[in-house]
């Protein structure tokens, strides 16, 4: 509402520009998102439509070639299991039947042989019987077995065996000679099926160390192109997100805005856009914040200076006689109207320290000094609560390089909040300690209050941050931390809150010094 107000109302022409800076800003810093349509500002989200490979994309095709690999290699192995498989089920159905019927074959012709050598020289009967049955046999072992069709041997045997009538007489039954054709028949096929056995057991060994050797590679592949693979997506992501986390980091501290960097047009790519779009609307915003807070400044200040001043002259009678009772509401409007003061003058500052650097009037000035004069102008306040403040420091004098004004102004801050939080009849304690390895200065302020939240306490130095229950005890603006970090880093030092304290807080900050000090002894 107040921005409406103040936009469209014709005596606020400082407004008008701080609102015309802010549209400026925005259409520099975005101009693919925001377009202006009738004075107002609408968000317009980018219509590209072009293809992502995305982050599941790319995972869901680096598991498939990892899929692909492996499917490969199981194939590969598996097609050389199974002919290592059909040639040993060839070498038992085949070979080694056939060797073992050669054999036999052989075997039972040379018994036949034997036997019709006794019959020859013995002339007795069972010797022809037996060499008939020898040969009726080997007519049942050898018609017997379909693998006679493999061996050129057998088959002769067979047929000779078929037309021969061993019946009738000895005269027909085969001789010397032909038996031993057919056994050096027989051998020859022996002999093939030997070295058949023997080949193709040569070729299941080769085959098999084949695939063993495909194996290997293959895994020794898969390993290599899965780690390369899951190590690049490993570091891509770690890049990215740690990008991402910097940024966030940053605005997180109250620290400058930087955009990410993040090229790819992946949901990290996108989520890296949207975060820069979030801090290019957050630094117009800062900006338009900083410019209303200068011009309120400016055009309240001078009202603000003639109700003072009328105040003034009310309260020393120039307008007549004061009563008692109308002097008490003058001073309670003169203290109102004094700290409203103050608050324009803090924020003036914070919107100029947000804007510009800080310029320093560095000196050489004594550390117990600047503190002295601290406690000082803080003393009718804590008289006013019967709060004691005690000063620990070395008896040497210690003297920093600093701005003498800025600093008086982070002491009295941080002196200030000691007091607003410290009990009655409690004590704020101040300690100056010199750090000799970081040739530092460190000055704390220690008060016996109720405390900082954890949850709260990496808030603090925040500008126009106040915690819930600061809120119930103090007015306030948020601002005397936040300003009082701005000095100090302006003075390369630091500021922190200490969470070491076991009962209120404690508040530390770092000045450089501008001599070799002696060694620290408190007191």
């Amino acid at each position: 509402m107040g921005w409406t107000m103040w936009r469209h109302a014709a005596p606020a022409p400082r407004f008008e520009t701080a609102t015309f800076i802010y549209k400026l800003s925005l259409t520099q810093l975005l101009p693919e998102t925001f377009l202006s349509h009738a004075g107002h500002w609408r968000y317009m989200p980018f219509a590209t439509h072009r293809f992502r490979f995305g982050i599941t994309k790319k995972l869901l095709a680096w598991c498939l070639v990892l899929i692909t690999i492996f499917y490969a290699i199981t194939i590969y192995l598996f097609l050389g299991i199974r002919d290592v498989v059909s040639t040993s089920g060839r070498i038992v159905d085949e070979d080694f039947a056939m060797v073992a019927l050669t054999e036999q074959v052989m075997d039972t012709l040379l018994l036949y042989l034997e036997n019709i050598r006794k019959y020859e020289i013995l002339g007795r009967e069972e010797y022809l019987t037996a060499s008939r049955e020898h040969l009726h046999n080997l007519h049942l072992m050898v018609g017997g077995h379909d693998q006679r069709r493999f061996s050129p041997g057998l088959s002769d045997l067979q047929i000779n065996l078929a037309s021969s009538d061993i019946a009738e007489s000895i005269a027909a039954m085969p001789d010397e000679e032909v038996i031993g054709s057919w056994i050096n028949s027989i051998s020859r096929d022996r002999l093939h099926y030997i070295d058949q056995i023997n080949r193709r057991v040569q070729e299941m060994y080769s085959r098999g160390a084949e695939a063993q050797q495909w194996g290997l590679l293959g895994l020794l592949a898969a390993t290599f192109f899965g780690v390369t693979a899951s190590s690049a997506i490993a570091v891509y992501l770690n890049r990215s997100l740690r990008e991402l986390r910097r940024g966030i980091l940053r605005v997180s501290k109250d620290e400058e805005f930087q955009p990410i960097r993040i090229r790819s047009s992946d949901e990290l790519g996108e989520l890296a856009k949207a975060f820069n779009e979030m801090g290019a609307r957050l630094l117009a915003e800062e900006q338009m914040r900083a410019d209303f807070i200068t011009m309120l400044s400016h055009e309240i200040r001078t009202p603000l200076t003639s109700i003072r001043e009328s105040i003034s002259l009310v309260q020393e009678g120039i307008l007549g006689e004061v009563e008692l009772r109308q002097a008490a509401y003058l001073d309670i409007a003169q203290n109102e109207t004094r700290r409203l003061s103050d608050l324009l003058t803090r924020l003036m500052q914070i919107s100029y320290l947000g804007s510009n650097s800080l310029e320093l009037n560095l000196q050489i000035t004594s550390a117990q000094e600047l503190v002295i004069d601290s406690l000082r102008r803080i003393r009718p306040v804590a008289d006013k609560k019967h709060i004691a403040t005690r000063l620990h420091s070395s008896p040497s004098p210690v003297t920093v390089l600093a701005d003498r004004d800025h600093i008086q102004q982070v002491l009295f801050n941080l002196l200030g909040n000691a007091m607003k939080f410290a009990p009655p009849d409690s004590t704020v304690h101040v300690n100056l300690t010199v750090l000799e390895h970081l040739k530092m200065l460190q000055v704390c302020v220690t008060d016996q209050g109720p405390g900082i939240p954890e949850s709260e306490k990496k808030f603090v130095f925040q500008r126009y941050y106040r915690g819930n229950d600061v809120k119930k005890i103090t007015d306030g603006a948020g601002l005397g931390l936040g300003i009082s970090r701005q000095i100090i880093e302006a003075h390369s030092g630091e500021i922190w809150l200490d969470d070491s304290s076991s009962r209120g807080s404690t508040f530390c900050f770092t000045l450089p010094l501008t001599a070799e000090p002696q060694k620290e002894m408190r007191i």
